[in-house]
Formats: C-alpha cells, sequence, structure tokens
C-alpha cells in the first residue's frame, strides 16, 4: 500500500511552495502529486516551476504525478491543463475533458477524486479507456469504497488525511468574498494559505472557502483505520498538503502503516499537529464533519 501526498489545493507563496518540495523529497512517502486542481490564476509557481520540482522529486526517488484542474471553463483554463498534460508521462485527470488530451497508451493516467467514479461501473468505464488509478471521491462511505475497490477493476488511492476538498465552482468564492468577480481576481487567496473559515451563525466553523473551491472546516483523517484500508485493498492513502506539520503528519502516517504505532496514539499525535478538531464522518457512514468511532464503525 503506497502513501502519497496529493497536490497543494491552496495558493501559497512560490518560496513556500519550493520549500515544501525540497521537504516532500524527504518525506516517507512512495508517490508525490504535483500541479494546479482549484485555479489557472495563481501566481504561486510556474509550469516551468513544476518541471523542476518534477525533476527534483524523481531525483529523490519518488513516483511523481501532474494533477490537473478540476474544472476547465475556459481558454486559459483549457491552455494550462494542455500544457500539464504534455510535461509528464503520469497524469491525475480531475475533470473528464482531461481524458480526451492525454493519449492513455504512452501515459499513465489515474482519475482523481474530482472525477464522480462513484459506483463500479463507473470505474469499470474508466479502466475500459485507459485509467490506471482511481482516486476515490471523499464523500464516500466505507461500504462503498469496500464495494468499489473489489469490483470495480481498478487500483483505488483513498484520501485518508488533510481538509476534505467538497465542491468546485466556475467562480471564485475568495473573490466574492472581497466584493470581486473571478475575472477582477486580485489574489485574495494568498493571504488565507489554508482558506477562508467560514462560519455557523452562532460561531462554529463549517467550511473553508478557497478560491473556486470549498472544503471541509476540519481536517479529515482515516489513520484510525490503517488496517481497515489494507485490508478491503485500498491500493494508497493520500495525505493533502497543509501550511504547516505536513512532513510530521505524512511520518504519523508511514510509522501506522509500518505498525510502530497504534490507532489511538495516532490519532492524538494528529489531533496535537492539527491544533483542533478532527473529522472522519463520510467514511463512518454519518455526517461528514463529525469523527465517529472508528472500532466501531470498521466493525
Amino acid at each position: 500500500m503506497e502513501l502519497t501526498i496529493g497536490p497543494i489545493l491552496f495558493e501559497w507563496k512560490r518560496e513556500d511552495v519550493l520549500r515544501f518540495y525540497e521537504e516532500a523529497a524527504a518525506m516517507p512517502v512512495d508517490r508525490v502529486y504535483v500541479g494546479e486542481v482549484v485555479c489557472a490564476k495563481k501566481r504561486g509557481v510556474s509550469l516551468d516551476d513544476i518541471g523542476r520540482i518534477r525533476d527534483g522529486l524523481v531525483k529523490a526517488g519518488k513516483k511523481v504525478t501532474l494533477s490537473s484542474l478540476a474544472v476547465v471553463s475556459n481558454e486559459e483554463e483549457l491552455e494550462l491543463t494542455r500544457r500539464l498534460c504534455g510535461a509528464h508521462d503520469s497524469v491525475e485527470a480531475n475533470d473528464v475533458s482531461v481524458l480526451n488530451m492525454v493519449d492513455a497508451s504512452k501515459t499513465e493516467v489515474f482519475a482523481g477524486p474530482h472525477i464522480t467514479s462513484y459506483n463500479a461501473p463507473s470505474i469499470e468505464f474508466l479502466k475500459s479507456i485507459g485509467v490506471r488509478r482511481a482516486v476515490l471521491p471523499v464523500e464516500l462511505p466505507r461500504e462503498s469504497v469496500a464495494h468499489n475497490i473489489k469490483h470495480g477493476g481498478l487500483p483505488a488511492e483513498v484520501f485518508s488525511h488533510g481538509y476534505l476538498p467538497l465542491a468546485f465552482s466556475w467562480r471564485c468564492y475568495t473573490s466574492r468574498a472581497y466584493g470581486l468577480t473571478k475575472t477582477g481576481c486580485k489574489h485574495h487567496c494568498g493571504a488565507h494559505p489554508e482558506g477562508m473559515v467560514l462560519k455557523t451563525t452562532d460561531g462554529r466553523p463549517l467550511f473553508r472557502a478557497n478560491g473556486t473551491s470549498i472544503l471541509s472546516a476540519d481536517a479529515y483523517t482515516l489513520v484510525e483505520l490503517v488496517e481497515d484500508l489494507r485490508e478491503i485493498g485500498a491500493a494508497a492513502l493520500r495525505v493533502s498538503p497543509q501550511l504547516r506539520d505536513t512532513a510530521k503528519a505524512v511520518n504519523v502516517f508511514r510509522r501506522r502503516m509500518d505498525g510502530v504505532i497504534g490507532a489511538k496514539e495516532a490519532l492524538e499525535e494528529l489531533r496535537l499537529i492539527s491544533g483542533g478538531s478532527l473529522c472522519n464522518g463520510w467514511y463512518m457512514g454519518g455526517p461528514g464533519k463529525d469523527y465517529l468511532d472508528a472500532i466501531v464503525a470498521a466493525g
């Protein structure tokens, strides 16, 4: 079972992105995803930077996959996606249009979590057109994850730690919060490197607005369920980057996967790292924002 680092979902400063991938090269992971999932207007790194990041990770012995936009809605986004797809021989397609831009006989193509592979027939179709891995949608309960792994016919990667990407729009939530449109973007995302926390009327964190995307307010984690995920046949577990302490979270998962630490110890470490509450509700078949007893649900 692989341990992977997903693509950065937020707008970070260029120096922070470059520093992160330098650190990622030394992390105990098998694969690193690099690219742009949320917005073509981000200024953090260029395609040339992505090429250099890719080369550095490969030199460090990591498998590298380039991640595409989740929504391709205009010429700017289309051009970025085409160039990204031609920049490496392993691509994560997060919009179905990407499947028409790559030659699956020459490129390793994965279906990202934003392609709605909710059931086994959809995964079988993806396999029939050359897709080699499905990163399952984040809202699937354990029962569906297990069924899709068993019957879909493709290796499956499961989002296992980080802020959950819940939805994408053609419009920009962050620009709207500043009284602007997506076209009039002033890159306010850069002021919110882990998203803008949105709260309920009584002040409880509910979501994170991040450009064109909405994420969970709390970090999601399946760290207690590593054995369960291995048992149902997950091919890889994904840790999604956060601005601080991603390396610590990765190390917790690696020690869990290697059997060095137990579920409760790992969970407590991640609570300290995340600096707050965690959630796992969707995998457990409950409300996504909740953290439910993993031992009961796994049984």
